[in-house]
């Protein structure tokens, strides 16, 4: 009986040393996850090739007095790299003051800007400070000044050749202490070939640049992810454990249209629906269809076709996926979704990739479409 009871006390002792381990263990990894969700760079670093260069050039940059530019597609995270460069910068304890450009209607766009004193037009009841001013000391983020007004290009180029700005209704300079960090969806230099933007605007803004890649090329994919679960489940108060092999599959093949932002987005909805370990089920929502799953896995497709075949099918599959996610993020702007894709959709390949990528179907097209539709063919 004494034996039993001592054999008993033992294994309670185990178990509550196993138990303290855990805990332990657990606590280091939700240290570990506060200190990499409190840094400014947690997005950024990982094991991807072109994101360590990223990182390193915004540790160049940091501190100097470059006006910089940021260029990538929708979703990459260029906000996200101002607002770090910022914050490792010495104007961190400054404000860092965000424009989203295609916020702002282009009558407002000086104004918001620049600001305006009393009585400078109808309706100006009271002087205003603009944007450059709040971020007197800091950093301003001009985001998509792709989309900047050529007669507003011109004033910018001013602010940035004197360091200040003149406000609507004023005849005096105001005279400023700000860092510009500008970002385009499109390439600038592209744009100053076509004449949509200024060349000598461009050249100001060109002091340094950096280039962010598409999600589809990066290949820290999993590590992102991972990164968001850790992230959703601290916010919600959820344990979603981890992603299992096969939903790695299911993102692995995602062409991610909505890059970074679409895939934070897809975990955190993921973590919602799933239990303990998000399954392919929790990401039905992505519309994988079950062709591309093969091609892109490199698995053997059904039937005798040729290589050449096989690759050409699961580059049509993939390229509608993409179309019809881009569509499904701008809520069937045919325009917006072919910007997203950089093509055009009023070209006759545009319009048969945007006609069959169409979630709605054709019997939900507008007229406009339907006669571009027909012009085309």
């Amino acid at each position: 009986m004494r034996h039993q009871a001592k054999e008993q006390q033992l294994a309670l002792g185990r178990h509550a040393n196993e138990l303290e381990r855990t805990v332990e263990e657990r606590t280091r990894e939700l240290r570990e996850a506060k200190r990499a969700i409190e840094s400014p760079l947690k997005w950024l670093i990982g094991p991807s090739r072109q994101m360590q260069k990223v990182v390193q050039q915004i540790r160049q940059v940091a501190d100097s007095p470059f006006t910089i530019l940021v260029e990538g597609e929708t979703g990459t995270g260029k906000e996200l790299v101002a607002r770090t460069i910022h914050q490792l910068s010495a104007r961190s304890k400054k404000p860092f003051v965000a424009v989203d450009r295609g916020a702002i209607p282009d009558t407002l766009i000086e104004s918001e800007l620049f600001g305006y004193e009393k009585g400078a037009f109808t309706g100006a009841h009271q002087r205003m400070e603009g944007r450059f001013r709040l971020a007197e000391g800091g950093s301003l983020f001009l985001d998509e000044i792709v989309n900047l007004p050529l007669p507003t290009q011109v004033k910018l180029l001013r602010a940035l050749q004197e360091r200040g700005v003149q406000p609507l209704g004023s005849k005096q300079l105001v005279r400023l202490d700000v860092r510009i960090i500008a970002a385009s969806n499109v390439s600038l230099a592209r744009e100053v070939k076509v004449g949509r933007f200024r060349q000598d605007v461009y050249y100001r803004l060109n002091e340094f640049v950096i280039t962010l890649p598409p999600l589809r090329e990066r290949d820290d994919i999993l590590d992102l992810a991972n990164g968001f679960l850790v992230e959703a489940n601290m916010e919600f108060g959820r344990a979603c454990r981890e992603i299992s092999e096969r939903a790695a599959e299911v993102l692995l093949r995602y062409p991610w249209p909505g890059n970074v932002r679409e895939l934070r987005n897809v975990i955190r909805r993921a973590m919602l629906l799933a239990s303990d370990v998000i399954e392919p089920d929790d990401l039905a929502f992505l519309s994988v269809s079950a062709s591309s799953t093969v091609a892109l896995r490199g698995e053997v497709a059904p039937g005798h076709s040729s290589l050449k075949e096989i690759a050409g099918a699961a580059a049509a599959e993939a390229e509608q996926q993409a179309i019809r996610r881009a569509l499904e993020i701008t809520l069937g702007n045919k325009s917006e979704a072919a910007r997203l894709l950089r093509t055009d959709y009023k070209t006759p390949r545009g319009l048969t990739c945007m006609r069959c990528g169409d979630p709605l179907g054709p019997t939900h097209r507008d007229p406009a479409d339907a006669f571009l539709v027909a012009t085309a063919n």
